[in-house]
Formats: C-alpha cells, sequence, structure tokens
C-alpha cells in the first residue's frame, strides 16, 4: 500500500508540476481610450466603384482607425471570445497585450462581426469601403490609391505601412518592419486612417455574400493596396496582415 501511495504521489506532483510550467501569466488589460471608438460620418452619395459598377452609397459610420488591440480586447472579453494567437512578429513578443495602439490581426471574419455587434456597429460593405476610401477622387478608381494615381513611392513622404519597394526586405523603408500604431501616416480626405496598408481590412461582399479583403497591408505589395485589389476570405480564416474596421 505504502509503496502504491509513493507512486500516485509522484504521479501527482509531476502533473502538478507540469500544470503549473503551462500557467500563462496574462498582462493587464490597458482601459481603452475615446480615440478609440470615434466614428467619421460619411455623406451619400453615388459613384462608380472599381469595378465600373454605379452605386448609391447611403450616408453612414465609419470607424477613424482600424480597430485596435486595446479596443478588441475589451469586446472580446465582453464578448466571451478568446483572445487571437500570437503573430510571432520577430521582437514584438506578445504582440496583442503588449501593443495596443497597433491594429488587431489573427482574428476571423466571424469574430470581427461578433465583436462589432457587441459595439452595436457592423463590417463595412465593399462599396461604403470602396466609397470612403475614394472621396475627393475623380476617373477610373480601378488603379487609385486613397490619395489618388502617384505610387507610395512617388508621393512625397510615406503615406502608408506596406512592403516598400515591393521588396520583403526593404519593406522598412516606411519605418515600420511589421504593422505601425494607428494613425501613424497622413489621413484620407474625409479623415480616415490607414484605408491604404497597415493592415488589410475585412469586408461584405453583397454580390457574393462573402467577406473580403481590401486596402493591402504591411506584408503585401504597393498595388495591393489600389482600391480595386480585394481578395476574398473564408469565415474562419486568418492571417497575420489582415484585420478591420467597424461601420454604423
Amino acid at each position: 500500500m505504502k509503496g502504491y501511495l509513493k507512486v500516485v504521489l509522484a504521479v501527482f506532483v509531476t502533473v502538478f508540476v507540469a500544470c503549473e510550467e503551462e500557467q500563462e501569466v496574462i498582462p493587464a488589460a490597458v482601459p481603452i481610450e475615446s480615440a478609440d471608438t470615434l466614428f467619421i460620418s460619411i455623406p451619400g452619395g453615388t459613384f462608380v466603384n472599381s469595378s465600373g459598377v454605379t452605386v448609391e452609397v447611403q450616408s453612414f459610420l465609419l470607424q477613424k482607425t482600424e480597430v485596435n488591440n486595446r479596443l478588441y480586447r475589451y469586446l472580446a472579453d465582453l464578448s466571451g471570445l478568446s483572445h487571437p494567437a500570437d503573430p510571432g512578429f520577430p521582437g514584438m513578443d506578445e504582440y496583442f497585450y503588449l501593443f495596443p495602439d497597433y491594429p488587431v490581426v489573427n482574428i476571423s471574419p466571424g469574430q470581427a462581426e461578433t465583436v462589432s455587434a457587441a459595439m452595436g456597429a457592423r463590417l463595412p460593405t465593399r462599396d461604403e469601403w470602396e466609397y470612403a476610401a475614394s472621396l475627393e477622387l475623380t476617373g477610373d478608381l480601378s488603379e487609385q490609391y486613397p490619395w489618388g494615381n502617384l505610387s507610395p513611392a512617388e508621393t512625397p513622404g510615406v503615406p502608408a505601412n506596406y512592403m516598400a519597394l515591393d521588396d520583403w526586405e526593404q519593406r522598412d523603408l516606411d519605418g515600420f518592419l511589421y504593422t505601425a500604431p494607428c494613425i501613424s501616416f497622413p489621413l484620407s480626405g474625409a479623415g480616415l486612417a490607414d484605408m491604404a496598408g497597415n493592415v488589410a481590412e475585412m469586408v461584405f461582399c453583397a454580390s457574393d455574400s462573402s467577406i473580403h479583403i481590401m486596402g493591402g497591408s504591411w506584408a503585401q505589395v504597393e498595388n495591393a493596396m489600389t482600391l480595386g485589389f480585394e481578395r476574398s476570405m473564408g469565415h474562419g480564416d486568418i492571417t497575420w496582415y489582415t484585420g478591420f474596421r467597424m461601420a454604423r
């Protein structure tokens, strides 16, 4: 019996130590700031989208910035969602917890929709997003950026966070190897931040009732930031270069 108890005790201690090793200390949440939930009023209007279709857009509200880690954590905790996996950016350990001003990544469209609903908001439609990004532009939008025809390399200063010169090894020419804090670059004509670059953004595409991503990202070439560039995304997909902003 004593030998049996020793075995049981040894197993218990081993399991206890293993559990102790697996425990993770999560940094305390940072209170959200008023700028995190600022929405810009976008007046309604008619425009020809990058697909060449004339679309009437009703007035709506669009979040000034991409959803950052601080706001996402607050809304995820409110909604009972787990926190996103770490993207593994070198030199940015615990990205989600220790970089609150940076855009959230590694979240799925389903999770984005859930936290948006917790704010009384939603994902913008493809046309809403493109209309807001193209305000003050004229002509064919398909190959233009939110600031116009000039590529980022041709504009004064750096207009966006993207893969500079389309070269992975030189992508820090904009000042950042990976994502950048929200509002690090000039605002669009509508007063919106990072409508091109930083993280690509999820939008709802009514034509096929699916989620697309637009706006390009830190990990994509400059062409991906043109208004006509988009890619579909599965409801459960996650990437280290995709985030979102909310609409109402």
